[in-house]
Parts: C-alpha cells; structure tokens; sequence
C-alpha cells in the first residue's frame, strides 16, 4: 500500500482520515446549518401539535435554508458556493452507469435529495404560515397539504440516511463524521 493511499480498517469500513491527506469540504457555516436543519426537523416530527414551539422551531428550520441559500451565493470558494449545488441529470446518468464513483463534495444524486428536502423544508414553512391565515379559517386543505409535506420530508429523511450510510459502506468513509469535522479524505480528482 502506498503512502498517499488512505489505510481501511478492517471490518469497520472506516478510513483512517489522518492516515491519508484530509481536505476541508463542509464549512462551518454549511455544517451549522446542515445541524440545525436536522435537529428542527427531528423536533418538530416528534413534536407535531403545531402549537407555538412547533411553528417557532418550524420557522428556525426555514431559516437554516434561508441561510443555507444565502451561504451558496456568497461562498466565493469550496464546496459552499452555488458552483457546487447545481444538478445535472447528466451527470446523474453518468454517476449511475459508472457504479456511483466517490465524490468529494455532493454526489449527484445527493445534490437532488438537497434541493428537494430545502425544498419540501421551505414549503412546509409556507403552508404552516398560510394554515394560520384568518383567510383560510376553516379551510382543511393548507393543514392537510401540511401533513402531506411533512409526510413526504421523513420519507426523504429516510431515503437521505439510507443514502448516506449506503455510500458510506461503498466508499468506506464515514459520512456523517465528515459533516461534524467538516474534512473528507481527498480524491485524485476534485469533484
């Protein structure tokens, strides 16, 4: 084994970080807000009479997608800025037909489940908001477009943490650890 190559424990599947050379991928501000985003979540799932705390946690997590976005414009360099978020379904047929090759930022199918969980995060905040409109007193149809939303977010929570811990397992690195430290092992060829 060369030097430059990472070394792979054995039956753990996860890569000695310091044994190879490590590259800052995820910022402090995207590993905030990747958090913050996943605890608000979480909470407000467990947490669904849509009471007062629900709909002030609910509004934090569109926050932390507010910012999120707002980081992407103004992230001038690194797997931040909006260069970075783009998804092709090119590239997505490519990914798929060459076996799902490792990727230093986002792969491409991760960048899809980004935009649709910002997306599904944004819209639930929008028909939270609107459910409380006395235009829409005694309307069923914002508190069930709601419920359809957050239905549809933990099932894309669900598919995301499948997806993780799968190309974790195919990659042998340890995904969520990358988003806690912000460092991957780095690629021959930066993505």
């Amino acid at each position: 084994m060369s030097k430059s190559a990472p070394r792979v424990h054995r039956g753990t599947g996860s890569t000695d970080v310091a044994a190879s050379t490590a590259v800052r991928v995820w910022d402090a501000v995207v590993r905030l807000a990747h958090w913050t985003l996943a605890a608000t979540v979480l909470f407000d799932w467990v947490r669904d009479d849509g009471d007062r705390l629900h709909r002030t946690v609910g509004y934090v997590a569109v926050g932390a997608v507010v910012a999120r976005l707002l980081w992407a414009l103004l992230a001038r360099r690194g797997y931040a800025d909006l260069s970075h978020l783009k998804p092709s379904l090119g590239a997505t047929r490519t990914y798929l037909r060459q076996g799902a090759p490792r990727h230093v930022g986002h792969d491409p199918l991760g960048l899809w489940m980004v935009w649709l969980l910002w997306a599904l995060v944004l819209l639930l905040g929008l028909t939270g908001w609107v459910s409380r409109l006395d235009a829409f007193w005694g309307e069923d149809w914002p508190i069930e477009l709601h419920q359809w939303l957050a239905d549809a977010l933990v099932a894309c929570v669900v598919v995301h943490l499948l997806g993780v811990a799968g190309m974790s397992w195919h990659w042998r690195e340890n995904l969520p650890a990358s988003m806690l430290t912000g460092r991957k092992r780095a690629d021959e060829r930066r993505r």
